[in-house]
Parts: C-alpha cells; sequence; structure tokens
C-alpha cells in the first residue's frame, strides 16, 4: 500500500500545482508556407511552458511555426513545469498539414511515355496569393535536378519540361519555392515519373475457418510510403466475425459463420501523381463452427 499511497500523493501534487489538464490551441488550419501560432494553456499561473517538436525544445506558452511542406503530419508537444514543487505535466497533438502546392502532369493527367515529351507543373492550388514566390527550383529523388540535353525550365522554372522522356529520368519529382514575405522555402508533394505499370497482388488462403485467424497481406511492386500508399476496400460488405484489424498491407480476420464469401481489395495509390492499380481477392468461409462457440 505505500507504493500506492505515493502515487496518489504524487498526482494530488500534480493537481494541485496545475490543476486543470494542460491543452494545446490554434486557429483553423495548418498549412505548409503558413506560420500557425500554438497555444498551450493550463491553470498554473507561474509555470515553465516548454514545447517539443522534431526534437528541438521550444521555451513560451505559444509558438508560431511555419511548416515547410516536407511533412504532411508532426507530433507537437508541451510540458508545464511548476519550478516551485518541480512538479509538471505534458500533453501533445498530431498536426495534419495540408500542401497547397503539387506536381502535376500539364495537360492534367497525361501518361507518361518513354521517348515523348512530358511537362511536369509546379501547381499551386492557391494561384493569384499577394505571397508571391520565386526561386522555383526542382528535386529529383531528394537531389536538385540537373538539366540534361532533353531538358528545359519554362514559365519562371514553373515547368519542367522533357523533350524526350527517357527510363533514366524516372523518379520522385518535388518543385520548392522561397516565398520572400514569409521568409522560407517550401516544398510540394511528390510526383512519381515511372513507366512500369504496378503489379498487386494479394497473398493468403482463398477458404478460411470460423473461429479461425487467417492474414492476408497486399503486395506491391511499388515502395510503400514512397512511391504508394495501401489502403483496403470491402464492396460487397465489411468482413464480419469475432476479429479484425488492418495494419498498412497486412489485414487479419477470424470469420465466426460458414457459408459466406468475402472480397478483399487492396488499392496502392499515389494520389499527387495520379497513379493507382488494385487487386481483389474472393475467400470463402468454410468448415464446422469449433466446440463450444
Amino acid at each position: 500500500m505505500k507504493g500506492v499511497t505515493v502515487t496518489l500523493t504524487l498526482l494530488m501534487a500534480l493537481t494541485a500545482a496545475l490543476g486543470n489538464p494542460v491543452q494545446i490551441s490554434r486557429p483553423g488550419t495548418v498549412t505548409a508556407g503558413y506560420s500557425t501560432t500554438f497555444t498551450c494553456s493550463s491553470s498554473c499561473f507561474h509555470c515553465i511552458y516548454s514545447w517539443s517538436l522534431s526534437g528541438q525544445r521550444i521555451k513560451g506558452s505559444t509558438f508560431t511555426w511555419t511548416p515547410d511542406g516536407l511533412d504532411d503530419e508532426v507530433k507537437l508537444g508541451c510540458t508545464v513545469i511548476n519550478p516551485e514543487t518541480g512538479a509538471f505535466h505534458s500533453t501533445s497533438t498530431t498536426v495534419e498539414i495540408k500542401n497547397r502546392m503539387s506536381v502535376q502532369t500539364s495537360p492534367p493527367n497525361t501518361a507518361p511515355s518513354v521517348n515523348q515529351s512530358l511537362n511536369l507543373l509546379c501547381h499551386d492550388a492557391t494561384s493569384g496569393d499577394p505571397k508571391a514566390p520565386s526561386d522555383v527550383a526542382w528535386s529529383k529523388d531528394g537531389q536538385r535536378v540537373t538539366l540534361r540535353d532533353n531538358m528545359q525550365l519554362l514559365q519562371d522554372n514553373l515547368t519542367l519540361h522533357f523533350d524526350s522522356v527517357l527510363p533514366s529520368d524516372a523518379g520522385f519529382y518535388h518543385c520548392h519555392m522561397y516565398l520572400p514575405t514569409l521568409k522560407t522555402r517550401v516544398f510540394s508533394l511528390g510526383y512519381l515519373l515511372n513507366f512500369d505499370p504496378w503489379n498487386v497482388s494479394i497473398s493468403g488462403p482463398d477458404t478460411v475457418f470460423p473461429d479461425t485467424l487467417s492474414q492476408f497481406t497486399c503486395l506491391t511492386s511499388c515502395a510503400l510510403n514512397v512511391e504508394c500508399t495501401v489502403r483496403w476496400e470491402f464492396r460487397g460488405g465489411f468482413p464480419l466475425g469475432n476479429f479484425f484489424s488492418v495494419n498498412e498491407n497486412s489485414l487479419k480476420w477470424t470469420p465466426s459463420k460458414p457459408g459466406l464469401f468475402q472480397n478483399f481489395t487492396c488499392i496502392a495509390e499515389n494520389a499527387a501523381a495520379g497513379r493507382s492499380a488494385e487487386a481483389t481477392k474472393m475467400v470463402e468461409v468454410t468448415g464446422i463452427l469449433a466446440s463450444g462457440s
């Protein structure tokens, strides 16, 4: 009971020192290239506030941050410390970042083909913004693009033009620009330039049994979370059973009744590049219910 008493005493000290839980608030949507002010609040009047973001520590109860577009979400934490008692309390939140910039083919939805011309456009969804961009640059696979004989930069570098696309031009492209009024460089969503069709298949049994856990895996030729992401659809109805879970390209299911047919559809896609591929597997639930179920 001594350990329990100590724990309760510490909890009471934290509550007395800090009162209500620590809260993080912000106005509106967080957008790449635009500053957002976050506020950390509690009922403690003489406490020390600090923030944690991507391994950095920033002091103060408010924190103004301009994301550069390289991340689509980040974890932001706030810690409140009472210097008199040493009591502290922390909270964190996942911040989703919208990106107004993307790389698109021009004309839209153009399918890249070897030995054919191609335009990649650095597209700003909020064109006409008074924060005029400058110093537009391009990168491929994380490295600055070096122009070759078959490549040109047009329209103040907003368009990367290929006279004739070569297999060696395949890669992951970003555009990035400097916003002088915000004094920051903003990176676009990525575009995968690839000529080979993605292969997608689903591994796992064609026949499963009630009360037995089965696993299915979406196998793709594209690199997960780099070239593509994976999601599952259940077009004939959601899987019914005693257990069901999805973790990226892995699906686990324990059906409960025999005599059912279940469709699993796995979709690999890159929304920014406008590419996707899918596979569907039909699974039959057969056999006899386990004893006692």
